[in-house]
């Protein structure tokens, strides 16, 4: 989209000079077109900016001890350690497993989380491959960055995906 939107602005500048350059040696018949190729390119540049601006619709986020998924206004925390399943199959296909394009972690404790990974600009397989990976190697985790959130020092509302623990 980036490249898009670039080559689409570089073109209604250059086709926006010709044009204009042709008007002033009063070329009408060759300053037409050379205009329409213009707001056609920028045309294209405003919608690979809206596209950008738009995608992807939620967020999400790798941490060393966390995945935190953001849907509009819903963010779901999933920490690693205590992730006992991510599967793309649908839940209670067993034994006839159905894949979906649905990731679904399931925890010890809480209920599944679920999301669509494709919503975040990811291939579900290879994202399924990732949080397994994640899950499982604690020095790869160890390069990811800490989670430092402005919410964690606010008070919050408990989102489900997290687990609490009740402290006498």
């Amino acid at each position: 989209m980036v490249t898009l939107g670039a080559a689409g602005l570089a073109c209604a500048i250059a086709f926006g000079v010709l044009a204009a350059a042709a008007a002033a040696l009063q070329a009408w018949p060759a300053g037409l077109p050379l205009a329409a190729g213009s707001l056609g390119a920028a045309a294209l540049a405003a919608w690979s900016g809206w596209r950008l601006a738009t995608w992807p619709p939620g967020k999400l986020g790798f941490f060393r001890d966390r995945l935190v998924v953001i849907q509009g206004r819903h963010e779901m925390r999933a920490v690693w350690s205590d992730m006992e399943t991510v599967t793309l199959a649908r839940p209670g296909s067993w034994p006839d497993m159905r894949l979906t394009d649905r990731l679904t972690v399931n925890f010890r404790n809480e209920p599944p989380l679920a999301f669509k990974p494709a919503q975040f600009g990811l291939d579900p397989p290879a994202c399924r491959d990732l949080m397994i990976r994640l899950r499982d190697d604690s020095r790869l985790r160890a390069r990811l960055p800490e989670f430092d959130s402005v919410r964690d020092l606010a008070v919050s509302p408990v989102v489900a995906g997290e687990l609490i623990e009740p402290r006498l």
